[in-house]
């Protein structure tokens, strides 16, 4: 069988730590794979260390301005070329340009919506796997990013609005179904979501949504332990966010901890001494988190590994999606959000000596106790034969 795992929206490494241990899977099951990426450079790195096809996900022109009323998701979805139904008919037709070429079977998205709409035209088998925040959930308006209900509600109706009558003109040109609301672009898409319940950006998820839990490897990833066993252990990792990792080891430095921080992004480092350890490249953290006393981040896929640790978390939302999560965590008494006018210092300390925190951790960590990637990625590869076979 011939796959095709698309990736097109979201930046950086946590895609790729995701996708690359479901596709080496597949291939090892004797499927073909391609691997379409949204970061050239990263295609490049990867080409020369594992033995995936990569090829440049279709991307088509740029968006120069966008609306002030958009809201959402269809925000997202506008800004990266669904405002404008030319740059969205060169996207569909450059996905399907690589089906015929690969002789494609089953496309699988990673934030990749419209591979989906390609397989619609296409009439490919198609599977969407990702976080809560990168599968839209069915219903008529999709939720507001950060709580705002009502109160946006009438912004979200029209960004919606927009982005069905530009997918619909698409589908009109090229033969696909229309759309009647947003949420279909994952009509008749098997969905797979690689977190837990609790954990899912989305709290308004119909029933029967289809929880995985996470998958996060990555090859090449650096290996590091703890040195001492008599100071607090906290594992950093933070992209950008200057000014705040510089708080936020200057902290830690303060009491005394012992600090690993992954920072692969960050200019010059201002708090270094002997106990914190500063990396530039990726870490394993599979025999770090189990000692540790804090974990400080802001992606989903670190903070879920945390917690399935027992290790309660100090986020650092840089983004939408970050407030999403940080505030999921917040809401299982599991850790503590860094937000406009907070003290580190003070939250750090309450996430270190009240116990309440790492109870809860400890408490989400017992109920996924069973949970293994092993697990996860077979439940994957299982979505993806259904879909192959026509099966629901």
């Amino acid at each position: 069988m011939n796959i095709l795992l698309a990736w097109e929206l979201g930046g950086n490494w946590g895609h790729v730590s995701r996708d690359l241990p479901v596709l080496c899977r597949l291939q090892s099951g004797g499927h073909n794979v391609l691997y379409a990426v949204r970061d050239e450079t990263i295609s490049s790195s990867l080409s020369a260390s594992v033995d995936i096809q990569c090829v440049a996900a279709p991307t088509g022109a740029a968006i120069s301005r966008m609306p002030r009323n958009l809201a959402g998701y269809a925000g997202i979805l506008f800004a990266d070329g669904f405002g404008d139904a030319a740059i969205l008919r060169e996207r569909i037709t450059g996905w399907r340009h690589l089906f015929t070429e690969h002789q494609i079977d089953v496309v699988v998205s990673d934030y990749a919506p419209s591979v989906l709409l390609a397989a619609r035209v296409a009439k490919i088998p198609s599977v969407a796997f990702g976080s809560g925040f990168e599968i839209a959930p069915d219903v008529a308006l999709l939720p507001s990013f950060c709580g705002g209900g009502a109160q946006d509600e009438s912004a979200r109706r029209f960004s919606e609005g927009l982005i069905v009558y530009n997918v619909n003109r698409v589908m009109k040109q090229l033969g696909g179904a229309p759309l009647q609301q947003m949420a279909q672009i994952y009509q008749g898409t098997h969905c797979v979501l690689a977190t837990f319940a609790e954990l899912d950006h989305v709290t308004e998820r119909p029933s029967g949504a289809l929880y995985a839990g996470p998958v996060q490897e990555l090859p090449g990833s650096m290996a590091a332990s703890w040195r001492t066993t008599n100071k607090p252990r906290v594992l950093v990792y933070l992209r950008g966010m200057g000014l705040l990792i510089d708080e936020v080891l200057r902290v830690l430095g303060g009491i005394g901890a012992e600090v690993i921080a992954v920072l692969p992004d960050a200019g010059s480092i201002r708090y270094v001494h002997a106990d914190i350890r500063v990396f530039r490249q990726q870490v394993c953290f599979d025999g770090l988190l189990g000692s540790a006393d804090l974990v400080i981040a802001s992606g989903s896929g670190s903070i879920t590994l945390s917690l399935l640790a027992g290790v309660p978390v100090l986020l650092c939302p840089g983004c939408t999606e970050h407030e999403m999560m940080a505030s999921r965590v917040e809401a299982m008494g599991a850790g503590i959000a860094v937000r406009a006018g907070m003290v580190v210092a003070d939250a750090m300390h309450h996430l270190l000596h009240d116990d309440s925190f790492r109870d809860a951790a400890v408490n989400f960590a017992a109920k996924y106790a069973g949970f293994s990637q092993k697990t996860a990625i077979a439940t994957v590869i299982d979505v993806i034969n259904k879909a192959s076979s026509g099966h629901s």
